[in-house]
């Protein structure tokens, strides 16, 4: 089930009708066979307010996100408790940039329940890790020009096609992934963003790993807790999500996904009147010596994160992240000339705070990074107003800066977006 996504642009006029008939056909059959049925009707949208600075293409394109998104979430669960099934099946019509009507299927997966164990087999959501927005264990597929354009934020997570098993007993808890079919990130789209290096090459191919048993992805996790602290130790083996680049030519690149290992622990628990965690990665890179400029160095990567609850709905968190790149001399000496160049060590600041208000009805949050290494930022302020219990709207704002282009945040400069999305549940 490798990327599953469905191609209607021939029947777009009949995409409408069809959709209605979905609904009422799996409304009755979730009758009849006796299954839940969940879903939403949403509107995204969202606008560039900065200035582009040129013109033509991508860069005369402020709207970034025009979209209206159908999605049907069936389930199912014998009595027995032993079998369920459940898909998120998403129809969705594009009015801003491929100004058409696709479809893809976000979850499709069947659960065995036995006793201290079970397995989930098919498309899945996986989440490990204890950050905020950045990611050292979580080694899973994301959806950056999602995020970057305002979608909400559960769309910054892309489903794998595998199996995950776990075992749950009083000594120790463990889940295993396979994932024979890789997924990579979805990087910054440079057909609605404007980002470093611009304009992208004329020709450019992407190499992803075959679908073979070595390149079979494996993930672990070993969690318990400990003196009342909830612990975990994690183990990847796959690749990197985000390519690498090879320049064929000056004006043609191929891009590919070298080899990765992940070494990693985690640990969560109240301390000082709220909630600390702590969180520390080893990124093993094919290039262990750091001689191939084409492929990251290996990394450290921690978090330190501290959260507290105060009187009158009011929640702030503050985080810690770093990166340390192995090998930087070597980084240095083989870094072709004319390529920005990275620090050894690159930290990371963030802010969230949240305030509910009118019974928790209206949600305002603020979230920030900034780093002191790259002078780069990110701001995201956000409005949540739940109107009823099965409608809400959002509205928000992704505002990024810095003092260079390259810079992981600054980059984003020229695609600043204020966003407002509606959601009816059913």
């Amino acid at each position: 089930m490798k990327s599953f996504k469905l191609q209607v642009s021939s029947f777009k006029f009949l995409l409408a009708p069809c959709i209605v008939l979905l609904a009422t056909c799996t409304l009755q059959l979730a009758t009849v066979f006796a299954f839940d049925l969940h879903g939403f009707v949403q509107g995204d949208y969202s606008y560039r307010t900065a200035d582009t600075g040129c013109s033509g293409g991508v860069c005369g394109r402020y709207w970034l996100l025009a979209e209206e998104r159908f999605q049907l979430s069936p389930s199912y669960e014998d009595q027995s408790g032993i079998f369920a099934a459940k898909a998120k099946l998403d129809l969705f019509h594009d009015a801003a940039i491929k100004r058409d009507f696709d479809a893809t299927f976000r979850e499709a997966y069947v659960t065995f329940q036995g006793s201290g164990a079970d397995a989930k087999i098919g498309r899945q959501m996986v989440t490990w890790g204890l950050g905020d927005l950045v990611f050292i264990n979580d080694v899973f597929p994301k959806d950056w020009t999602a995020f970057i354009i305002g979608r909400p934020v559960e769309y910054l997570k892309k489903g794998v096609d595998g199996a995950k098993f776990g075992i749950y007993n009083d000594v120790l808890n463990g889940e295993l992934i396979i994932i024979p079919f890789f997924e990579p990130d979805t990087i910054p789209d440079s057909n609605i963003l404007i980002y470093y290096p611009f304009p992208a090459p004329a020709v450019n191919k992407t190499v992803e790993p075959n679908t073979q048993m070595s390149n079979t992805e494996v993930a672990l996790k070993l969690y318990r807790t400990v003196m009342e602290w909830d612990s975990a130790i994690y183990f990847y083996d796959g690749f990197y999500r985000s390519p690498a680049a090879h320049m064929d030519t000056p004006s043609s690149v191929t891009y590919y996904y070298p080899r990765l290992k992940v070494y990693g622990a985690s640990t969560q628990g109240s301390a000082f009147g709220g909630v600390v965690s702590l969180e520390a990665g080893y990124y093993d890179s094919e290039d262990k010596d750091g001689a191939d400029p084409e492929i990251e160095n290996s990394q450290m990567r921690y978090l330190i994160a501290f959260q507290k609850a105060f009187a009158g709905d009011f929640t702030a968190g503050v985080q810690y992240y770093g990166e340390k790149m192995m090998q930087h001399g070597e980084y240095v000496r083989t870094l072709p000339s004319g390529l920005p160049q990275k620090d050894e060590t690159r930290e990371l600041y963030s802010i969230r705070l949240t305030q509910l208000l009118r019974y928790q009805t209206i949600k305002l949050s603020l979230f920030t990074f900034y780093s002191v290494t790259d002078k780069d930022y990110f701001i995201n302020p956000e409005i949540r107003y739940s109107i009823t219990d099965n409608l809400w709207a959002i509205l928000g704002a992704n505002l990024f800066d810095g003092e260079h282009l390259y810079t992981f945040l600054g980059q984003f400069r020229r695609d600043n977006n204020v966003y407002w999305t509606m959601r009816y549940e059913f």
